[in-house]
């Protein structure tokens, strides 16, 4: 018989399932989504893969791969820093940005969803509990 440790792993991999296929992240997949986002909201600064793969918590080589799928899509190009040749900064595509905003608010639609069908106050119960379990997940896994 499985213990509740067995059942929150077995809810956690179903929850990490359904966001990472189709039934949720649908035009983009999950890694390329959370690349862009991160880009997305700081258009105005110089972004390196470096500092994605911080912010993000990927491995380079993985971020190299996924900025090279991306790049090969046009959903973003990456430019040599002037003053530093060593740098290369990762910048959204323009013409494709609608294509991240459309994905984006259908995402947040299905958010709204859940929100509606839990109620507001579980909601803001699970986002304390989301927030919290990562905090810690991110200390026990370093």
């Amino acid at each position: 018989m499985a213990g509740f440790n067995e059942d929150l792993l077995d809810a956690w991999l179903q929850l990490t399932l359904v966001i990472d296929n189709e039934k949720i992240v649908s035009g983009m997949p999950l890694n390329e989504i959370l690349i862009y986002r991160y880009l997305y909201h700081h258009q105005t600064e110089d972004i390196t893969a470096t500092t994605l793969c911080q912010a993000i918590g990927m491995l380079k080589s993985q971020m190299n791969r996924t900025l090279t799928s991306m790049e090969e899509k046009e959903l973003i190009h990456r430019v040599r820093s002037h003053k530093d040749k060593r740098q290369i900064f990762v910048h959204l595509n323009e013409a494709h940005i609608s294509l991240y905003e459309q994905e984006h608010a259908r995402i947040l639609h299905i958010v709204d969803c859940l929100i509606e069908r839990v109620g507001m106050e579980n909601a803001k119960e699970a986002l304390k509990l989301f927030q919290l379990i990562a905090q810690i997940a991110r200390e026990e896994i370093r």
